[in-house]
């Protein structure tokens, strides 16, 4: 990856304290004992509970340094907050059938003080895909999104067991046209790592072409920890010099950074 003016700003704004996401169920029930199995079978990970409600369904714990919530809440998001989501996932066509058809949702929340921000996500993941796996499962209301169960299961695992950041995990990217011609690509999510989304707009490469751009210009972001300015250049070669402008988006409502490519 190719930088202007780049390589030595680094991004010194704290980055999120609390990662948090729903899992969508088809029943109001939530198996602690299940769930701790789970997650030690997939990730070798167990944790001692610090705080377990008369009925079981409020789990709080310390693992490695940070605090987990684990909370069933017997009722649908409110709002239709995972319907309005689901319509978001392009790569789901079944997203918005099962929001609707949801019955309650696991809150599940990882307060960190002091651990790398990564690490804290890694971990965040992980308790995550294995929520997934419980029984009556069938969704995770995440990024401004609904993901598919298997979707961010095998996504999960296939970073995690090489160490790797879970991209497609903890940042959702979105693609849609406006004309029919061009394309137009964005991130949400970025923000947990206190970085500026980013956007392509009305772009005439093939719709994967933009997608796998996208990715790995937040691949190089996060995993080099730098931070994108406006009015510099960006590109995979030294001749490529993709302008890189702050704008007010407006599809998220925030300011990002528009990648001309």
């Amino acid at each position: 990856m190719e930088t202007a003016n780049l390589d030595e700003k680094k991004d010194v704004a704290t980055p999120t304290k609390t990662f948090a996401s729903f899992i969508l169920l088809d029943k109001a029930e939530l198996d602690n004992e299940l769930l701790q199995r789970l997650i030690r079978e997939d990730w070798n990970l167990s944790f001692a509970e610090t705080s377990m409600n008369e009925d079981r369904q409020i789990l709080v714990a310390d693992v490695n340094g940070m605090t987990l919530a684990i909370s069933l809440m017997p009722a649908p998001i409110p709002d239709q907050e995972a319907v309005k989501n689901a319509k978001t996932n392009f790569r789901w066509p079944g997203a918005v059938e099962v929001a609707e058809q949801h019955k309650a949702h696991i809150l599940v929340a990882l307060m960190n003080k002091e651990k790398p921000v990564e690490e804290a996500a890694k971990l965040f993941v992980k308790i995550c895909s294995s929520c997934l796996k419980l029984p009556h499962a069938t969704a995770i209301n995440t990024l401004g999104t609904v993901f598919e169960p298997d979707f961010y299961i095998n996504a999960a695992k296939t970073t995690l067991d090489q160490d790797e950041l879970p991209i497609l995990n903890l940042v959702f990217f979105g693609i849609y046209s406006e004309d029919g011609k061009t394309v137009s690509a964005y991130t949400f999510g970025m923000e947990q790592f206190n970085k500026r989304n980013m956007e392509v707009l009305n772009s005439l490469h093939d719709p994967n072409e933009v997608m796998e751009f996208l990715y790995d210009i937040v691949g190089y972001v996060l995993e080099q920890d730098v931070l994108l300015q406006d009015g510099e250049t960006i590109g995979f070669s030294e001749e490529e010099r993709l302008p890189i402008t702050l704008i007010d988006s407006s599809i998220l409502e925030q300011k990002t950074l528009q990648i001309g490519f």
